[in-house]
């Protein structure tokens, strides 16, 4: 922004260089022919563009906690005892062992338990990625432009003609002084 605050002043400097420029070279010229005149400058507006940046908007990406209730099913394993009894017949019943003594059996029972724990894991990533376009805006403007009427009365003789030290191309457009249209400050192809 400021570069294009810069160009607008240095143009603004330029100009009014070359117009001080042509008005010293008329001076002269007048001084030297020993003519008399009066003058009537004729001023016109000109579009000056530049650019500056504004807000525009703001993305934001806020994060917040909900909670959800789930319930799975889970398969557990346990263990189940069958106590059975049977009777001992033959050998077996005759040779017993241990007989009538204090005896203990224990076996031990064991069953599956859900455990469950809670822990954080990633699982998505957001990005907000900020790039620059290029767009067009058409730029209108209503400029002014001082044009000069001759009115004649009574006797008087006119000739129209340039001076010699006007530099001027075939269209009168004064090539020396951008005010008088000779440059085409803004590339637009009008003067």
């Amino acid at each position: 922004m400021p570069e294009n605050n810069d160009n607008l002043d240095r143009l603004g400097n330029r100009l009014e260089t070359d117009a001080e420029r042509l008005d010293d070279r008329m001076d002269a010229a007048r001084r030297d022919v020993g003519e008399r005149e009066e003058r009537i400058t004729l001023s016109e507006e000109q579009l000056a563009i530049g650019k500056r940046e504004r807000q525009a908007g703001e993305v934001g990406v806020e994060k917040r906690v909900e909670t959800q209730h789930v319930s799975e099913r889970v398969p557990v394993m346990r263990d189940e005892v069958t106590v059975e009894r049977r009777p001992l017949s033959g050998t077996e019943a005759m040779h017993a062992e241990g007989a009538f003594q204090e005896e203990h059996i224990s076996v031990p029972l064991t069953r599956e338990e859900v455990v469950a724990e809670k822990r954080a894991v990633g699982a998505e990533e957001i990005v907000v990625r900020k790039q620059q376009v290029q767009d067009t805006e058409m730029v209108e403007a209503d400029l002014r432009r001082e044009r000069a009427e001759v009115h004649q009365t009574g006797d008087v003789r006119r000739v129209d003609g340039m001076r010699a030290d006007e530099a001027r191309t075939d269209d009168g457009a004064d090539l020396e002084h951008p005010f008088r249209g000779g440059r085409d400050l803004d590339g637009d192809g009008v003067r």
